[in-house]
């Protein structure tokens, strides 16, 4: 964890009894002995007498401060009083009270974490429980600080007590009416004493909204990681409404649950648009495309939607959503703090999607890897089609593997027709994959009619591999994959189908290559395409072990003077990406680069011969056939496409 960074409450208010009694009626009863304590020079204790709360006794350490609230407030309100008092040590008796108010006290007093500040807090709430009666209220009125907000859960809960958090909306508004500040959310936390019974769990609920019942929380943590969403918001509001441009995000959390259900991305043009402010909302399993998935896509995309700030919506795993509206209906509050400054209120936020529902995700299986960590196995609906992807939770944004999916019909014994889901093992899901199988067009010989052997470096969920294996009989594969778990995923959840053609040995890439170069083995092709587990340089895929000049040079001895390699290269560094490049041009005569349209992946073809020409008739006319093997490019329109677009590649050297 970062150093923890301590905010100056003393320059914020809390809000005044106008703003706060909506909250206060539902704790104190005009019969009620109250105590108000550190009041400063706030009416509210006046304020509360003439609402019919008489019974009130303020404390405050200061002599100056309680002389100049007698002078203002006591004079017309008999049994009201002002006392000098240090509310560590209070001379009342036990159980005195039935209600103790602090309004930004505990702030005041708790400016940080250390041990010295922490004793002082257990005095204080030691005190406080003291002089409360049984069902008594400490009503605390906070900005709930991180280390405020944990010393609050962990002392009342250990006592026994029941803490209710509500939010005060009201309070923000008046204590920010400038708007020359964050506005930081005002929190009422209500702690009611009760007898600590052994065994008994604590009860901790929360209150976010004006009109919304009180939702239970099973931990502290789970309540601290909702009240930290709303303060997160409200950072991101004042980052907003200052001049910056360009890109930020925030997430919103369901106080039930300890994983964000929305992720939010606020992306601002500086054109004049049509529209000054817009929400989209992205179907579930669509997030990872580059649209919606990179900053530069959703400009683009808020760009197309002529928006000058766009909010964009992802719907994330672990949560369900009915539908459309239902999102909309939940998400139009929220949104709308996020819109530009001096937005006309009243004017309606169109909400943008694709389609007219929020898509599915199902979870089908959870698993570990002593590699990745934990990952899991989701069918997502996308694209009017259904997909099986591998996602590694580290890295949650980025789809591992995927597979088309589809039905196949089967019989019942009475001749009913059943369906049955399965992978469609001639579908290439990855575009990237695609231009990898095109590249064996550009073999010297036709892999449709001659003997092929390929060794691929990195398996995933096998389908590269299983593509080649179900198209081209005539080549015989050696794949590679580092983790265990991955493999039994591939076999087990998209149907990876091992035989004399389709070996798959468990074990380091790096390894295999030294191996193969040693003993002399030859490959028409390898394919790289296994991802980094240290992306610190920004290189994302292949690990910087693939391209030393020493494991080239392995890789071109392999492959030999007629045959090629190819790198699916994943790289956000510009300066690294070029020192691959430059290494993959020392080791090899010819080098090539793809890049694939709408996506971070590049295929990178190498040749240790000079003269090979990439345009030549010879490999166009290799290549076109090849093409008609992809049922993904199988019409004619997208066949001169795909063919326009391999003669687009760029000759890097």
């Amino acid at each position: 964890m970062g150093a923890r960074t301590y905010w100056n409450s003393e320059t914020y208010k809390y809000g005044e009894y106008p703003q706060l009694c909506g909250l206060l009626h539902k704790y104190i009863r005009t019969s009620d002995q109250l105590l108000v304590v550190g009041c400063g020079n706030s009416s509210l204790s006046a304020d509360l007498y003439d609402a019919g709360f008489h019974q009130n006794i303020s404390i405050d350490i200061s002599d100056v401060v309680i002389h100049q609230m007698i002078e203002k407030f006591a004079e017309g309100r008999p049994g009201m009083e002002y006392q000098k008092m240090d509310m560590l040590e209070m001379t009342f008796k036990d159980g005195e009270f039935a209600v103790v108010l602090d309004k930004g006290t505990l702030d005041a007093l708790m400016t940080d974490g250390s041990e010295e500040t922490v004793q002082k807090i257990e005095k204080m709430f030691g005190e406080i429980k003291r002089i409360l009666r049984l069902g008594g209220r400490y009503i605390c009125i906070s900005l709930l600080q991180e280390h405020i907000l944990e010393k609050l859960l962990s002392w009342f809960t250990d006592e026994g007590w029941i803490v209710r958090i509500h939010r005060c909306t009201d309070a923000e508004e008046e204590s920010n009416e400038d708007q020359s500040s964050v506005i930081f959310p005002v929190f009422m936390v209500v702690c009611t004493k009760f007898k600590k019974l052994p065994g008994t769990q604590s009860v901790l609920e929360l209150c976010l909204s004006e009109d919304g019942s009180p939702v239970r929380l099973e931990s502290p943590d789970a309540v601290i990681k909702s009240v930290q969403s709303l303060q997160h918001y409200a950072f991101l509001r004042s980052k907003l409404s200052s001049k910056q441009r360009g890109e930020v995000t925030v997430d919103l959390y369901d106080p039930q649950s300890d994983s964000p259900r929305y992720s939010l991305f606020v992306v601002d043009r500086r054109k004049a648009s049509s529209l000054k402010f817009a929400i989209f909302i992205v179907p579930q399993g669509r997030e990872s495309e580059w649209l919606f998935g990179t900053p530069s896509g959703r400009q683009h995309l808020a760009q197309n939607a002529d928006a000058n700030r766009l909010v964009v919506v992802h719907l994330t795993r672990n949560h369900s959503y009915n539908s459309l509206e239902d999102v909309k209906a939940e998400l139009s509050s929220k949104v709308m703090e996020l819109a530009p400054a001096k937005l006309d209120p009243k004017l309606q936020i169109p909400f943008l999607s694709v389609g007219e529902d929020v898509g599915s995700r199902e979870i089908c299986y959870r698993g570990y890897s002593i590699h990745s960590g934990e990952f899991l196995i989701e069918d997502v609906s996308a694209d009017g089609g259904l997909y099986r992807r591998l996602i590694f939770l580290n890295n949650p944004s980025v789809i591992q593997s995927e597979a088309k999916l589809k039905q196949i019909t089967q019989k019942k014994k009475k001749g009913k027709k059943l369906y049955k889901t399965v992978i469609d093992t001639s579908f290439l899901s990855c575009q990237h994959h695609a231009f990898m199988v095109a590249g064996l067009g550009f073999l010297d010989h036709d892999v449709t009619e001659q003997e092929t052997k390929l060794l691929v470096i990195g398996l995933g969920g096998g389908g590269l591999v299983s593509y080649i294996h179900n198209n081209f009989p005539k080549v015989s594969i050696d794949s590679v994959e580092l983790d265990p778990a991955v493999v039994s995923v591939a076999k087990e959840w998209f149907s990876l189908k091992i035989d004399n053609r389709l070996v798959v040995e468990v074990a380091d890439g790096i390894d295999i290559i030294n191996r193969k170069a040693e003993e002399g083995k030859h490959y028409d092709a390898i394919l790289l395409d296994v991802d980094s587990k240290d992306t610190s340089e920004g290189l994302n895929c292949p690990p910087a072990s693939f391209v030393t000049p020493d494991i080239l040079q392995k890789i071109s001895t392999i492959v030999g003077p007629s045959g090629l390699a190819m790198f699916n290269l994943v790289c956000r560094n510009e300066y690294f990406k070029k020192k691959v490049l430059s290494v993959l041009n020392s080791v090899f005569q010819s080098v090539y680069s793809k890049k694939i349209p709408d996506e971070v992946n590049e295929i990178i073809y190498v040749f240790l011969s000079r003269d090979f020409k990439i345009r030549d008739n010879t490999v166009k006319q290799k290549l076109c056939k090849l093409m008609k093997t992809l049922k993904k490019e199988k019409n004619e329109e997208d066949l001169v496409d795909i063919t326009k677009l391999m003669n687009e590649i760029n000759i890097v050297r």
